[in-house]
């Protein structure tokens, strides 16, 4: 038989223009695809069976790399699977190729299986849609590439049969791996002009200025800015060194007005602490700028955007002059008392968080935090992660992907690649181990305290008679039979004398350390902590 006719070239053609690897998906409609990548040579190939996995280790991948990865799935639900991941890459804006094999159109709607309606199957949440018999495909990579970058869906009915013969050969048009059209596009998508003046202006005549950085890629661009005095306010997710406690800062709400702006400059993308929206909600800054060189929409979630500016941080802090005051002395006061805290011991996730982040940062490594209380307990710390890269899944917020992406990115790493996620998470994610390529160097670190803990600690929700069955997810599972079945080591602790991170992070092979807490302890020992802050 003949191949599928288009094929071969559209895989090569994403070849020649530097995407290659591919995260494949079992399945008989998608056979051709699949031959295609994995016969070519120049891709880098993963088989995982679970789509919906499979979408968040190519979003991994496509982390480290900043390339487009592949997602290639067979028709049907399938490529609906990948739709958690989709949407994540969309608002964190990675770019992915998702290649939907689908039933020949005239089948659709007529009752034959495995076929859905998979055209635009991810609405707005790609930033393109390809009909693989209609559309010039092979533009795909320059989408997913361009700012905002993000995921692309290239949908391919295949006909009947799809099997080739008992030694077809598939002959590719490529000989050499070439890269240099993303890379240059990449690089001319960053270097828009803006002209400094009216903004350095404004700058100058501002009194107080208040840096925020959303969620970005590792970056230390942000340290001279304290040498100008500029606050620099960042999540743990925007990798940008700052150790201002913001969110305890601002738990004093009698503060607020002695803290709010003149100008306000946002970079990055989106920010994990709610206070600091609040905060600059009620207490409105003169101007507030958006740095992004191409941001999807105008997103404004300070509601007090007055200027988009388009361009990247690095072209805007270099072509801009500096001048202002800070929050030190009230940082100052803030880790006085946490330093008091901390001097207590005791076993509740504030403190084990404390610990755990203290002796991440003496590591080599990168870390990936799921969502929930996690991410939020590594902004509450006295700890923080300056030299240690920190990742999470803040496009949409969601449980569901956390480990295996992290996963996916520890594919792309020689460092330890940590993943903090709590037992729901966890739970729902299993799956991530589910596959052939658990690498040595992934440490997962599980807190198990029976529950979706957050609830607890939500003003109107601790106090709902339904939270214990239908809020907070209460389960009895721990990690150890799912780290068995994966042949990772498996370490346990519940209490301060188990805990033996050494052990954990020195062990060779991927590991999982499980931490056992209480969850009615440990709200009752955060409250008692934030309280200190209050006042």
């Amino acid at each position: 038989m003949a191949f599928p006719k288009g094929i071969i070239e559209l895989v090569d053609s994403l070849y020649q223009q530097g995407v290659n690897e591919a995260v494949i998906c079992p399945g008989s409609r998608n056979a051709p695809l699949m031959i295609a990548l994995t016969r070519h040579g120049g891709f880098k190939c993963y088989s995982i069976s679970d789509e919906r996995s499979a979408g968040f280790f190519g979003l991994g991948i496509a982390l480290k790399t900043g390339r487009p990865v592949i997602l290639c799935c067979t028709s049907g639900s399938a490529g609906l699977n990948f739709a958690p991941a989709v949407v994540e890459a969309f608002f964190q804006e990675v770019p992915l190729i998702v290649l939907t094999a689908d039933r020949p159109k005239e089948w659709i709607g007529q009752w034959d299986g495995q076929t859905i309606y998979q055209e635009n199957l991810f609405g707005n949440h790609s930033k393109a849609f390809y009909d693989f018999e209609t559309d010039d495909c092979t533009v795909a990579p320059m989408t997913a590439m361009a700012e905002p970058k993000g995921p692309v869906q290239i949908n391919v009915p295949i006909s009947e049969p799809f099997y080739p013969e008992p030694g077809f050969v598939l002959e590719n048009s490529s000989a050499i791996f070439q890269n240099e059209t993303l890379a240059k596009h990449k690089a001319q998508s960053t270097k828009n002009k803006v002209d400094f003046t009216y903004f350095n202006q404004e700058i100058a005549s501002a009194e107080k200025i208040l840096v925020t950085v959303g969620q970005m890629e590792d970056n230390s661009i942000f340290e001279m800015l304290s040498a100008f005095g500029i606050p620099v306010i960042g999540d743990a997710t925007s990798n940008c060194g700052s150790t201002i406690a913001h969110d305890l800062i601002l738990a004093n709400e009698s503060a607020w007005p002695a803290l709010q702006p003149d100008l306000h400059i946002h970079f990055g993308k989106s920010f994990v602490s709610k206070r600091i929206k609040q905060f600059l909600r009620t207490h409105k800054p003169k101007q507030s700028w958006l740095i992004h060189p191409n941001p999807i929409g105008k997103p404004d979630p300070f509601l007090c955007l007055s200027h988009v500016i388009n361009t990247s941080a690095e072209n805007f802090l270099a072509g801009v002059n500096w001048t202002s005051k800070n929050w030190t002395a009230w940082n100052i006061a803030i880790e006085e008392k946490q330093s008091a805290f901390f001097a207590e011991k005791n076993w509740t996730e504030i403190h084990i968080y404390q610990a755990i982040t203290e002796a991440i940062e003496k590591q080599e490594t990168e870390v990936h935090v799921a969502n929930s209380l996690a991410v939020r307990y590594i902004n509450w710390t006295l700890a923080k992660f300056t030299k240690t890269e920190v990742f999470s899944n803040r496009g949409t917020s969601g449980i569901d992907g956390c480990l295996s992406t992290a996963i996916g990115a520890a594919q792309k790493t020689e460092k330890l690649c940590i993943s903090i996620i709590g037992d729901v998470a966890f739970q729902y994610d299993r799956n991530a181990l589910w596959n052939n390529y658990i690498p040595y160097n992934l440490r997962i670190i599980v807190f198990n305290n029976g529950g979706g803990g957050i609830f607890r600690n939500l003003e109107g929700a601790k106090d709902l008679p339904e939270l214990d069955k239908f809020m907070e997810t209460q389960q009895s599972f721990t990690a150890e039979n799912t780290a068995k079945d994966a042949k990772i080591t498996y370490f346990s602790a519940n209490n301060e004398k188990e805990l033996d991170l050494n052990a954990f992070f020195n062990n060779k092979g991927a590991s999982l350390l499980e931490i056992h807490t209480n969850s009615i302890e440990n709200a009752a020992e955060l409250k008692r902590y934030m309280s200190l802050f209050k006042a």
